[in-house]
């Protein structure tokens, strides 16, 4: 078995330590101990992950809770579950909360004139005496700031925001090789496909969301397969693209390059460029083509920049297809 503990790989997991953020969360804790702070960043920079570390009393997410009553109605089942709030006004749940910490999760999500009377009516609390903290959460804070008004903002979030930058290839192996750790049996995975998994993290919109799930399919994949560890090839099973399409419309010199690549790299992430090449000459002669250096290398450049072919940290390599599954689909055409 690969998998020793799926469930840190699950995204509502909790690491006991959350990696390349010690900045973030130092600022985050001072901040929220005067009362508030928003934690701004895109998806996959851990915003959420970071909250919950630093704990509350109340979580509530708010694309699934758009008005403020329904918002308030959600904190006080967790703070207070044998009150009913059925029926009462918003200033009456209002008055049910005091001495708590709540996250506020895509606070953006609300609609939009809920939101500016939510988050004014939030931001006051602590000047009627309340001792409420919170952390607020937004994929940007300047999208958030256009959808207040000035003297909201001022006292909802100004100079109190925290900036999540996505994390760097580095941070995201960094990341990954842990989160393995914690997860899976020791010699069932390596360097090469952690490092391999990143690559592709990093290039998604999900990022370290995406790292994570990839390496639970691809561990389930490979359990799945009986392999004593997981292969390069189970992580490219598991980002697997739904169809071949773009096959049946490509020149034969633009199918013998992909299916030169995916030959190099069918056992392995990464090949060098002279290793396609020598790959490449062998298809050519096979089928009687003479494509010349400047011919090869605009082919190269454009499959490329179709992201048939990625540029990963330690070379060339497929990403979205199985290379041996690749391998048979462009043999059926040629």
């Amino acid at each position: 078995m690969i998998l020793k503990d799926e469930k840190k790989l699950d995204l509502s997991y909790i690491p006991d330590k959350i990696l390349c953020r010690d900045e973030e969360i130092k600022r985050i804790k001072y901040l929220v101990k005067s009362g508030k702070v928003l934690i701004s960043g895109g998806v996959g920079t851990g915003k959420t992950m970071i909250a919950r570390y630093i704990g509350g009393d109340a979580y509530v997410n708010c694309y699934i809770n758009r008005t403020e009553h329904r918002i308030l109605e959600e904190i006080l089942k967790q703070i207070k579950p044998r009150f009913n709030p059925s029926g009462l006004p918003t200033q009456k749940l209002w008055n049910e909360i005091d001495g708590k910490r709540i996250i506020i999760d895509e606070i953006d999500g609300m609609d939009i004139n809920e939101l500016k009377h939510f988050a004014y009516t939030l931001s006051r609390q602590r000047e009627l005496g309340k001792k409420i903290e919170y952390i607020a959460i937004t994929r940007s804070y300047v999208i958030l700031k256009q959808m207040l008004d000035e003297a909201t903002w001022s006292t909802f979030a100004q100079n109190s925001i925290v900036e999540l930058k996505p994390y760097s290839w580095e941070q995201m192996r960094e990341i990954l090789f842990y989160r393995a750790e914690e997860s899976l049996n020791r010699n069932c995975y390596d360097d090469e496909t952690i490092s391999f998994i990143a690559d592709i993290a990093i290039r998604s919109v999900g990022h370290a969301r995406t790292g994570v799930l990839l390496l639970l399919n691809s561990s389930l994949l490979a359990d799945a397969k009986m392999h004593k560890k997981i292969e390069v090839e189970d992580v490219r099973e598991a980002n697997r693209e739904e169809n071949f399409f773009e096959l049946n419309i490509m020149e034969k010199e633009e199918l013998l390059l992909l299916l030169s690549v995916a030959d190099a790299c069918k056992n392995k992430a990464y090949v060098s460029y002279d290793e396609i090449k020598e790959k490449m000459a062998l298809r050519i002669e096979q089928h009687g083509l003479e494509i010349n250096e400047k011919k090869f290398e605009k082919i190269f450049k454009k499959l490329l920049n179709s992201d048939l072919i990625n540029e990963g940290k330690y070379g060339y390599t497929i990403l979205n297809f199985p290379a041996n599954l690749l391998i048979k689909e462009i043999e059926k055409i040629i």
